[in-house]
């Protein structure tokens, strides 16, 4: 058995080297990130001071902070995006909303980056993730119903109960699910007073920038403390941004969906209609396995 002399130390490095290394890509994509967001954040500081004719002042830094702890209330919700190694959690407005960032380990947890949210009310619990392909095809799609909605059907699955449905119906608005088919990518999972929005896969800026985008707008819509914006912007700045965007997504768009407004408000009144096939009970609360993880970019 002497043999075991020599393998033993290279079974326990490579352990190491497998379950201990820090991806130091995503550490150097968290720091990106937080240097663009804080000159984005600096910039709309000195317009608003130009614009109230105030003194110049030496900013503070307006960087998200990392946090040592979530806000109890927010802990649980976090959870359920996924474990591993954490990377970071960073403040983007105290006690509403934060960043979070994980590298996915050998126990088949996946990499992703979160935004985690306190909300003004408590939501429906409930999961919308996007509908995965088996064999080069789109699975069935088992969650709520919302017929009157294909494009949102083609793209999402969303999990709960179905005594809920209408309430998940009318918090998950039609706007709000347009932007979650417009990002394909984002799952948004609801509990209490408690919002998380992840993208899985490697941690990389241009993926944080894009989950921000998003969150903003769930924030603006259910955040807490009146939802203000995670980019610094006062309210009038930020509904221009808004309505910009929503200008830009219009003009996008085809003829024929003109018929789909005007059925927009039945459609978020209506309870979306039972799943076809009653969902998995725990598959809301789990993060996509290792095996399918979106390749590290």
């Amino acid at each position: 058995m002497w043999w075991l002399w020599i393998v033993a130390p290279i079974a326990a490095g490579l352990i190491f080297v497998l379950t201990g290394q820090v991806d130091k890509r995503a550490l150097s994509a968290i720091e990106a990130w937080r240097d663009a967001l804080g000159a984005r954040r600096t910039g709309q500081g000195k317009a608003r001071s130009k614009a109230a004719g105030a003194k110049k002042k030496k900013g503070k830094d307006a960087r998200p902070k990392r946090v040592g702890n979530l806000p109890p209330v927010l802990g649980p919700v976090a959870e359920l995006a996924g474990g591993g190694k954490l990377l970071g959690d960073y403040e983007l407005v105290p006690k509403v909303a934060y960043a979070r960032f994980v590298q996915g380990d050998l126990a088949g947890s996946s990499d992703h980056q979160t935004v985690i949210v306190a909300l003004e009310e408590a939501g429906p619990t409930f999961t919308a993730r996007p509908l995965p392909f088996v064999d080069g095809k789109p699975a069935p799609n088992t969650g709520i119903q919302f017929r009157k909605h294909p494009e949102f059907m083609e793209g999402y699955v969303v999990e709960g109960s179905t005594a809920v449905a209408k309430a998940i119906g009318k918090w998950l608005t039609r706007p709000l699910r347009d932007l979650l088919c417009e990002s394909g990518e984002v799952w948004v999972r609801v509990e209490g007073k408690a919002m998380a929005l992840s993208i899985y896969g490697a941690v990389r800026e241009e993926k944080i920038a894009a989950l921000l985008e998003v969150a903003d707008v769930f924030v603006a819509e259910h955040g807490a403390a009146g939802g203000p914006s995670l980019f610094g912007e006062d309210e009038e700045t930020r509904a221009a941004r808004l309505a910009e965007d929503e200008s830009d997504d219009e003009d996008d768009e085809d003829e024929d969906e003109e018929e789909d407004e005007d059925e927009e408000e039945d459609d978020e009144e209506e309870e979306p209609a039972k799943p076809a096939a009653k969902a998995p009970a725990k598959s809301a609360a789990k993060a996509p396995a290792k095996s399918s993880k979106p390749a590290k970019g």
